[in-house]
């Protein structure tokens, strides 16, 4: 549990192979801190939030992604953690933050979901099951289906719901870009984007879309872009929809999906 807890933050547990520490599998590259981490972990009432928070905090996980050429040499995949390994989010977390930066991620219970009553059922063999249900719930509440993986997940490398996925594979492929720049579905979370920032005053709407979306502070020469950008559409169209094409390329940025 502490192995997998510590990958899901740095991208490589300390163990690399996570279901298996026997003989043929990866040595750990910390085992005093993966003891004391497991130690502290029992301590504290087996508490995944006390765990969390632990990494979190800790100097290992604060460190900057910066390349060092001379560490670099010594230890290339930074498996000593010299630096801290840039790695993107996971499918869920990447479908869930879009629907949080746009304001649309519903954290109510969600209800079952409307399957057909069984005295409908006509599926076969050569006519099987292959809906999806739309939410804006979690991807935790997220329908599985066996026959056919949700096509957002999927396309981000989400777990194969045949098989049990001890480690994810991250892949950059074409076909994520094009999705992020032509898919209705960003095009909604963009426009929620967007709307939700007009509730607030002009002056505050550039530091507003960078605090909901990279968690900081603009600096000055992202200022200058995104007003010259503004300034730029804005001539050629109306505010909401010069504001509509900032959310929409702030969503698919680099900074949006990857942890550094």
């Amino acid at each position: 549990m502490v192995n997998r807890i510590w990958q899901h933050h740095f991208g490589q547990g300390i163990v690399a192979t996570p279901s298996n520490f026997g003989t043929r599998g990866a040595k750990p590259t910390h085992p005093e801190l993966l003891d004391w981490l497991a130690t502290e972990f029992v301590r504290n009432g087996w508490s995944i939030k006390h765990l969390h928070r632990l990494i979190l905090t800790s100097r290992s996980y604060r460190l900057s992604s910066q390349h060092d050429e001379h560490n670099a040499s010594i230890d290339p995949g930074a498996n000593y953690i010299w630096r801290f390994n840039r790695h993107r989010l996971d499918a869920e977390s990447i479908r869930d933050s879009l629907l949080a930066i746009s304001g649309q991620l519903d954290m109510a219970r969600p209800y079952e979901h409307p399957f057909p009553p069984i005295t409908e059922w006509t599926y076969t063999q050569h006519s099987q099951f292959r809906d999806f249900y739309p939410s804006n719930h979690r991807s935790v509440y997220l329908m599985t289906t066996r026959l056919q993986r949700h096509p957002f997940l999927s396309l981000f490398d989400g777990p194969n719901t045949n098989v049990t996925t001890d480690l994810r594979r991250s892949s950059i492929v074409p076909s994520q870009a094009l999705f992020l720049m032509n898919d209705p579905q960003m095009q909604e979370y963009a426009t929620a984007f967007a709307n939700r920032l007009l509730e607030s005053e002009p002056r505050d709407r550039i530091s507003l879309a960078y605090q909901l979306v990279y968690q900081r502070e603009p600096t000055r020469a992202e200022i200058k872009k995104v007003e010259t950008f503004l300034a730029y559409y804005s001539s050629s169209s109306d505010e909401e929809s010069a504001l509509n094409a900032l959310c929409r390329s702030l969503l698919s940025s680099h900074e949006t999906f990857y942890v550094e």
